[in-house]
């Protein structure tokens, strides 16, 4: 074990009478970038809670150079040098940058024999550690006015700031652009060539070739292989993920002649200026663009969720006001949010009745709630949609992040929607997950079903969508058919300037 930093074997761990982890292992060598692949749900997450303290393993056992240790919290994981940064940031935005480095472990200096927090020491640390990510982030900022690209910086530094020898990193550019991804990259390399060990979880198959040095792949809470990256292009990860050949879900075109939308003069400050779009009976219309483009704000305008300066909208030729999303529900438009955790779901409820939120008006009886129908309609969801679950009375919060997603998409289904804003569906999710979607939204559209759907993933868009608008600082500065488009020619559109 001389060259393996890190070594756990035999990891069970069981919820509630459901097994998440049964007898899994992970072999991570010093200074190597490793990669945890599998589907939602096999057991990526629970395996790195219980390396970071954050679980405790029911059975198993994990070695730290050699050693074995008992991890019993984040606190002594971070003691022993094993840090994580998760997709959910765990930051205060209300305080600095720096604050958040050193939060429960400030220097203090004493002044007429009174300890007080070292201010000046605490900014000076924080500059060194933001200096070595070649960041030009301010130890003083607010972390509230940072980017999401900028907070995941903060997040490593936080981890940095200790005496770090494995780093967890989970979905790390999930929510980046491509050009901070290569960023992103470029600090995984410099904390290898600091003999720092990486483990890197990520649903981007593609982008492990680039970062990674090995993988293990893991499937229904069992430990499947190891691969050199080498020996690992993507059909032989999702076979090994899946269990099988997978038949990715292809293009189909159900639009039909009717619009069902139709969005005129859309502004709303810097925002978006000026959108007009059409969407049609059946139709898949993908909206594409780079970080700060205005497609999310576009579209949360359109569902009233954010205020609009001025525009006009029709749905199947009637112009309707929608100033909240209760507007917009009743105007038949149903919205899927980029944020699942924070505004999809009621993370502490149980799945049916985060279904029945959206339909409240369906479910009224003589006295009080038909709750038999509600629990019978996420019953029908979980079959339909797939949703690994133990039954409908489980918590959201106790689901994986792609069955999470499913339950979003269920709530509004159950909603009948003629319209539906799909914001970045498959975020975050693995391969096979992504699938079901994929032939999800497909069938939606057969059913006159009218999507439209934002993807940062270039090729995601290309692979699903009939039509495609490019959004570039706020403005359309393209609509295509998705006829012999390729990402280059969507990256040309989404870095102009010209609006059409």
């Amino acid at each position: 074990m001389s060259d393996t930093v890190l070594k756990a074997e035999g990891i069970t761990k069981k919820f509630c009478g459901i097994t998440a982890l049964d007898n899994a292992s992970l072999e991570v060598k010093k200074g190597e970038v490793h990669a945890l692949v599998g589907a939602n749900g096999a057991g990526k997450s629970t395996l790195i809670k219980i390396i970071t303290g954050a679980y405790g393993n029911d059975e198993g056992k994990i070695y730290l150079d050699g050693k074995e240790i008992h991890i019993k919290s984040t606190f002594e994981a971070r003691k022993l040098g094993i840090s994580a940064v998760y997709q959910e940031f765990s930051l205060i935005n209300t305080v600095s940058v720096a604050e958040n480095i050193y939060m429960g472990k400030f220097p203090c200096k004493k002044m007429a024999g009174v300890p007080k927090i070292d201010w000046k020491d605490i900014n000076s640390k924080a500059q060194e550690i933001l200096d070595l990510l070649e960041s030009d982030i301010k130890p003083e900022t607010i972390v509230g006015d940072l980017s999401v690209a900028q907070k995941q910086l903060v997040e490593i530094a936080k981890a940095l700031s200790n005496e770090i020898k494995v780093l967890i990193m989970d979905e790390p550019t999930a929510s980046l652009s491509d050009n901070d991804i290569e960023k992103m990259f470029n600090i995984v390399r410099g904390l290898k060539e600091k003999g720092i060990s990486v483990i890197y979880v990520s649903h981007r198959l593609e982008e492990l070739p680039i970062i990674c040095d090995r993988i293990s792949v893991y499937r229904d809470g069992k430990y499947i292989k190891t691969l050199p990256i080498e020996e690992a292009p993507k059909n032989v990860i999702i076979e090994n993920m899946v269990g099988k050949n997978m038949t990715l879900t292809k293009r189909v075109n159900y639009t039909q002649p009717e619009a069902l939308l139709e969005v005129k003069n859309f502004s709303s400050g810097k925002k978006f200026e000026n959108i007009n779009m059409k969407l049609h009976k059946g139709e898949i219309l993908g909206i594409a663009g780079l970080a700060g483009a205005g497609r999310t704000e576009f579209v949360r305008a359109l569902f009233g969720a954010d205020p609009k300066d001025k525009g006009e909208i029709l749905v199947e030729g009637k112009q309707v006001k929608i100033d909240s999303p209760l507007d917009a529900k009743r105007a038949g438009i149903g919205f899927i949010t980029e944020d699942r955790k924070e505004e999809g779901l009621i993370l502490n409820m149980s799945l049916h009745n985060n279904v029945g939120m959206t339909i409240l008006n369906k479910l009224v009886k003589k006295f009080g709630l038909d709750l038999h129908k509600e629990e019978e309609l996420m019953d029908g969801y979980i079959k339909s949609l797939s949703i690994k679950c133990k039954d409908g009375n489980q918590a959201a919060k106790d689901l994986s992040g792609g069955n999470q997603q499913k339950v979003v998409i269920a709530k509004w289904l159950a909603t009948t929607p003629k319209i539906l804003i799909m914001d970045e569906p498959t975020r975050g999710i693995d391969i096979g997950s992504k699938n079901q979607i994929y032939k999800l939204i497909n069938e939606l559209a057969e059913q006159g079903i009218g999507i439209i759907m934002i993807s940062s993933e270039l090729p995601e868009v290309l692979q699903v969508a009939n039509r495609i608008v490019v959004f570039a600082a706020g403005k359309v500065t393209a609509e295509l058919e998705n006829k012999d488009l390729t990402q280059e020619i969507l990256l040309d559109y989404a870095t102009s300037q010209k609006a059409i």
